[in-house]
């Protein structure tokens, strides 16, 4: 299987370990398409889940400890498209990217793996980690196969995380990241033996928490946590 995985060119916790994920598990990655930060303009919403000022390696390092080629490429650009078909790419990985279109999705012989963090189809979108804490969802992820729709396709594999009574927004967010890397080689291995998946459902799509609603979601944590460490 040959892969190619979308990343960003600069450090980044879920493009770091996810080639570690990849290399310590036997995967081969063929090419790595890395895009520049840009600027992002809707609203997001204010209370943090993840640490600042953490130091991780640039995924060109990683690149070039590991022999792969390196692009530093638009993700939806003809340029993308053109290097998905001269490497002959059979699966891209979403380690780092936004929204992508269907002709660079098509480019791929089978297709492009991401690791949602939350239950499809339930917990579309942005913010899925609090949506599912103000909604009354399980946490846990979901891998499909993308298509032109965000968060919807083919349904790999989706799994739920354990939530605990002293879990801080912190441990869950550590806990769901964690468990993407995981069903990311599951994934992998199911694809090489399985062609066909469900397709996901409509479900709901959310945008980032307004801030009406993330004033309650410290009140509601400690409600959550009681109930779904119980399960």
């Amino acid at each position: 299987m040959r892969i190619g995985v979308f990343a960003y060119n600069f450090e980044h916790k879920k493009t770091q370990e996810g080639l570690m994920w990849l290399f310590m598990n036997g995967y081969k990655v063929d090419c790595i398409f890395a895009a520049d930060p840009v600027e992002l303009k809707f609203y997001q919403s204010k209370i943090r889940l993840s640490p600042k000022k953490l130091s991780y390696m640039h995924p060109k390092e990683i690149a070039n400890t590991m022999d792969v080629p390196y692009h530093v490429v638009v993700h939806n650009s003809k340029d993308c498209e053109e290097l998905i078909r001269k490497y002959n790419l059979d699966v891209g990985i979403v380690l780092g990217a936004r929204i992508l279109k269907e002709n660079v999705i098509n480019a791929f012989n089978v297709g492009v793996l991401n690791m949602h963090p939350g239950l499809l189809p339930e917990n579309r979108g942005l913010d899925t980690i609090k949506w599912a804490i103000l909604n009354d969802l399980k946490q846990g992820v979901s891998c499909h196969l993308i298509s032109k729709e965000i968060d919807k396709g083919s349904l790999i594999i989706k799994k739920e995380i354990e939530v605990f009574e002293d879990d801080t927004l912190l441990d869950i967010f550590l806990r769901i990241q964690n468990m993407e890397q995981v069903l990311m080689i599951e994934s992998l291995r199911i694809l090489e033996s399985k062609k066909n998946f469900e397709k996901v459902e409509e479900g709901t799509y959310n945008k980032s928490v307004p801030s009406e609603l993330e004033a309650k979601l410290f009140e509601k944590f400690e409600t959550y946590k009681k109930n779904y460490s119980k399960l």
